[in-house]
């Protein structure tokens, strides 16, 4: 008897303690994650049936925006922002909601690993000086400040580990990859605007420093 009692506490243990490396193949329960700590537990906070919404999802551009997004729940506090959702096993973090047309847009991880990378839209407003000139002399006769909105991409990185978001850029990587001194010297010789080279420091410190999470 205490075998068969001690066998199938041995069993619950490691079914509760099942860990995998995160990696492209990891695979995330679907539904809503309110905090980064839910999603390094690997477990949502809500199912989908929980959230109004409509959604539209861009894969190709690792992309899903929810407009209406709201909870069904009434005891649920209408202001919380998603953390992130998961959305046939990918995590899509929470990046803007769009007052003016209503819908919360979330950005898929490229690169899934200790350090993840994470690529989204913004709108910046640049100001540009105009100048009127007088075509007689060609001296200007009046001036303004016109203001555009531009939409650039934002690429980042995002550490697991913290739930912190970094530029992608050289100096970054020199910092978060700090522990690794073979890597950091490869990356010291590497060309700032070689994306793919960056790229591919980061793939290789995600296998050489691999983060375990909770297998659901």
């Amino acid at each position: 008897m205490k075998i068969t009692l001690l066998s199938v506490f041995t069993c619950l243990a490691l079914g509760l303690c099942a860990q995998a490396n995160l990696d492209a193949e990891f695979r995330f329960p679907e539904g809503v994650y309110l905090s980064h700590a839910s999603l390094l537990a690997n477990e949502p906070d809500l199912k989908w049936e929980a959230i109004d919404g409509e959604m539209v999802q861009l894969p190709e551009d690792f992309r899903v925006q929810i407009a209406d997004y709201g909870y069904k729940d009434v005891r649920i506090n209408a202001d919380i922002i998603p953390y992130a959702i998961s959305l046939d096993g990918l995590p899509y973090l929470f990046v803007k909601k769009n007052n003016e047309r209503g819908y919360y847009e979330f950005a898929g991880l490229r690169v899934l690993g200790t350090l993840s990378t994470i690529r989204y839209d913004t709108t910046i407003t640049t100001r540009r000086l105009m100048k009127a000139y007088n075509p007689a002399n060609g001296q200007p006769f009046r001036q303004a400040y016109v203001e555009r909105e531009k939409t650039v991409p934002l690429n980042k990185i995002l550490d697991l580990r913290s739930g912190a978001l970094y530029p992608f850029d050289q100096p970054t990587l020199l910092l978060l990859c700090a522990e690794d001194e073979e890597l950091v010297t490869a990356l010291k010789v590497t060309d700032p605007a070689d994306e793919q080279m960056l790229l591919r420091a980061l793939k290789l410190y995600d296998d050489r420093h691999p983060l375990s999470l909770p297998l659901r």
